[in-house]
């Protein structure tokens, strides 16, 4: 496994759901035919390994096409998404849940390559990385959407609901507006991302943005009640909120604690100096 993984993000201020931005329901079962071919006889995960709008990218692509699993005419980015679904359903199930099996494997970046990538595999990283930030926001909403049927009610309904969490993932006054399919994708991408770095036995960087304050970090955590120690990933606002809370959590309890010895001593005082002595 690769310990650290590593991405630049881009962000927007405003989000869209073009009602008619997806592929018809032809090509939707097609997609899905895809990646369940894909990942049940050639596990798949090769293609998540790969760089979005990389060579290596294609050359996976062409050679499940030549065993067998024929990918429809369809932008790679959807494809990695219905992968990911895949991948994410037999190999973890929900984030936060054991891998399944030892090897995973996905694409990092690197920092000094990343500006002489062209605009539209930037983009494509950009969305992978988002994706993921969403999914740390809120790790049991962006699972849901990936239960539902591609351009369904309910996965619209799901991905509305997570509107509110994408405010953590973007740079005001940048425009970044996503189809359906673009968003579902990068959330299944994410989120598998998200389970793998959770399991990790390192604390690692799962993404950012352009913005250094709304990195996504996850941090082994003691599990309450166990002597497990977890991964857990957040956005680095919502670290502060937590280390906000443990430090109200820490002074209520010294107020709580100093209460307690003023009792104690109300009580003793009063059991050695009774009234009227």
């Amino acid at each position: 496994m690769k310990s650290t993984i590593m991405l630049a993000a881009a962000a927007t201020a405003v989000f869209a759901f073009p009602v008619n931005a997806s592929a018809p329901q032809p090509t939707v079962a097609s997609v899905e035919q895809f990646a369940k071919c894909a990942t049940a006889n050639y596990e798949g995960a090769e293609l998540l390994a790969t760089q979005p709008g990389s060579a290596e990218e294609q050359e996976v692509l062409s050679e499940y096409n030549r065993l067998g699993c024929h990918a429809p005419a369809i932008g790679a980015g959807i494809l990695r998404g219905a992968v990911a679904e895949q991948l994410f359903r037999s190999d973890f199930g929900s984030i936060g849940a054991r891998a399944r099996r030892d090897n995973i494997e996905v694409f990092t970046v690197d920092m000094s390559e990343l500006e002489a990538l062209s605009d539209e595999a930037k983009k494509r990283i950009d969305y992978v990385a988002f994706g993921t930030c969403v999914a740390a926001s809120d790790p049991q909403a962006s699972s849901s959407v990936l239960s539902t049927a591609v351009e369904s009610a309910e996965e619209r309904a799901r991905l509305t609901a997570l509107v509110p969490q994408f405010a953590s993932c973007l740079n005001e006054g940048e425009r970044f507006t996503f189809s359906r399919a673009d968003l579902r994708s990068a959330l299944a991408e994410g989120a598998y991302r998200l389970a793998l770095a959770q399991t990790l036995s390192q604390e690692v960087v799962v993404t950012g943005t352009r913005d250094p304050s709304k990195t996504v970090q996850c941090k082994l955590q003691d599990v309450a009640g166990t002597r497990i120690r977890r991964n857990i990933c957040r956005t680095e606002a919502q670290w502060k909120d937590q280390d906000r809370a443990k430090e109200y959590s820490a002074e209520e309890i010294k107020r709580r604690a100093h209460e307690f010895e003023e009792i104690q001593t109300t009580i003793e005082t009063r059991t050695r100096f009774p009234s009227g002595t």
